[in-house]
């Protein structure tokens, strides 16, 4: 807008010097082949003015000046006026559009953007602290039902004395598992509360990334028994990454994790690792599964998202998972993308070499 005005009044400022010169050879011309006696009513103006051209021309253009940068002056005062009224609409809690005056048009462009802007931000504010509010009330609940089952059977076992070897062995294994599904929701509780997505500390190192890949694919063989999976690997040899390591292995622990929590029974998992010609290395993960709905995938990066909102032992978690690594991913400058379609769903992150 600044540059606009300055250009105007320059232009102004060239027509009128312009138009003023033009008018001085014309009065000139036109004034100069008359005769005078010294009687007319114009002669002493026209007599002090030929004798003091330099001075009438500076006066003039002095006076014209100043006229088209008041005029300029007091035009901008109004579009100051016009945008400090327009900044009152910008936090007017509506999707109406603001409206300048045409010379105004960028100014009014930008506004309605950061207007629209903080409209879909306290959007995706609420909904992500609803999704949390929602979860917390859920991880509340879900902490109570393995307490309450852990504190039954141990009570069991407290005050039957008669209980044979193999009933004991039963209920410690299930007092167990009810115990390690309580340690999953109060870590899932810690990420919530300590884990600052916008402030990830990298502590990199070379690692042997073929390595690495091959022995957090083997770990996750007991999980696959229970659906019976099988996960189809393909692992280019000998890929050196300066990364952080934990942090990166709980991204791809978050992503097979869930491969094979929504995976079919009786499918397979497909991972390959392999360098590409822009020196990147792409993991690439599939399974067979139920199709994530196209608008489920453009938030499921989001804190607190959850695919499953259901509160199942396997399913239920925080929604945190792919929030954090796609954090992770982005704070190595590396790229992270889902597709889901004819039952398949394929995660791809990419890490720069």
């Amino acid at each position: 807008m600044r540059n606009k005005i300055k250009k105007r009044c320059f232009i102004w400022s060239i027509l009128y010097t312009i138009a003023i010169i033009f008018m001085f050879f014309v009065f000139k011309s036109v004034l100069g082949t008359r005769i005078y006696y010294g009687d007319e009513f114009f002669y002493p103006f026209y007599h002090w003015a030929n004798n003091n051209k330099a001075f009438v021309v500076f006066l003039t253009l002095t006076l014209g000046y100043f006229t088209i940068i008041l005029i300029y002056f007091k035009k901008t005062l109004k579009h100051m006026d016009e945008i400090l009224n327009a900044m009152e609409e910008i936090y007017a809690k509506d999707d109406e559009p603001i409206f300048l005056s045409r010379d105004l048009e960028e100014v009014n462009e930008y506004m309605n953007k950061i207007k629209f802007n903080l409209r879909e931000n306290e959007r995706i504010a609420r909904e992500s602290e609803k999704r949390k509010e929602d979860l917390i009330v859920y991880l509340a609940h879900d902490l109570k039902t393995p307490l309450t089952s852990i504190l039954g059977y141990l009570n069991i076992l407290k005050d039957e004395d008669d209980l044979s070897e193999r009933f004991k062995k039963k209920y410690l294994q299930i007092c167990h598992d009810k115990a390690l599904r309580l340690e999953e929701l109060i870590n899932e509780f810690f990420d919530i509360t300590r884990y600052n997505l916008k402030d990830i500390v990298l502590e990199k190192s070379l690692v042997d990334f073929s390595f690495m890949m091959e022995q957090i694919i083997y770990e996750f063989k007991p999980l696959l028994k229970e659906k019976n999976l099988n996960i189809n690997s393909s692992i280019e040899s000998e890929i050196k990454l300066t990364i952080d390591p934990n942090k990166i292995e709980r991204v791809i622990d978050n992503i097979i994790r869930n491969a094979i929590n929504y995976s079919y029974e009786d499918s397979n998992i497909d991972i390959v690792v392999n360098k590409d010609k822009e020196d990147f290395v792409n993991i690439f993960v599939a399974n067979k599964g139920a199709t994530i709905p196209a608008e489920k995938l453009d938030h499921i990066f989001e804190e607190f998202f959850r695919i499953d909102p259901s509160r199942g032992s396997k399913t239920g978690s925080a929604g945190l998972g792919l929030a954090i690594a796609k954090s992770i991913v982005v704070a190595h400058n590396g790229e992270i993308d889902i597709k889901s379609e004819n039952e398949t769903t394929k995660m791809l992150v990419k890490l720069p070499m």
